[in-house]
């Protein structure tokens, strides 16, 4: 079959093949560019019990499961920064996951008030009371910790653990 003169089959098979090396080579940039890399520094970091990285939209989703640790703010800050010196200016999402149980979850659902209140208010020594005396009485251990850019909770139940970490610039810079 032609059309003025191209063959209809040849320039198809051509297209395909061209088409299939282009996402053929993206694939092996994105791979040995970023996520080999890091894997490698996931793998390293001794805090990491397993994690998942995936690319939807430009925007790279990284997901962590964390084991016990001692300073969850200075764990947080360790693993962005690493994660960081590999993607460079590539976005990125880090989330951290957990095994959260429902003694953990309501004692961090009572302490959501205190935390965003702090946040808007600057009150946070008065939320850490508030929250350590709420997690004590639900027989949780509750340690929160702040830097410039975040409120860090890390509660324990048992051999259970909830990791959370909430943005405080949020409530003062709204986006319109």
């Amino acid at each position: 079959m032609q059309w003025h003169g191209w063959r209809i089959p040849v320039i198809l098979a051509a297209l395909l093949v061209g088409l299939s090396f282009f996402f053929a080579v993206q694939w092996l940039y994105n791979r040995y560019s970023y996520q080999e890399p890091l894997a490698r520094v996931l793998q390293a970091d001794e805090a990491v019990e397993s994690f998942t990285i995936e690319k939807k939209d430009r925007i790279f989703k990284i997901a962590v499961k964390l084991k016990d640790t001692v300073d969850l703010g200075e764990t947080y800050r360790r693993l962005k920064k690493s994660i960081q010196g590999v993607l460079g200016r590539q976005p990125f999402t880090l989330e951290l996951q957990d095994n959260r149980d429902q003694e953990l979850k309501k004692a961090y659902y009572y302490s959501q008030f205190a935390l965003y209140e702090a946040q808007v208010r600057g009150n946070y020594r008065e939320m850490v009371r508030y929250i350590e005396d709420r997690a004590a009485a639900a027989g949780v251990d509750a340690v929160i910790s702040l830097d410039d850019e975040n409120i860090y909770v890390h509660m324990k139940h048992l051999d259970r653990h909830l990791y959370e970490v909430i943005p405080r610039r949020a409530a003062l810079n709204p986006v319109p």
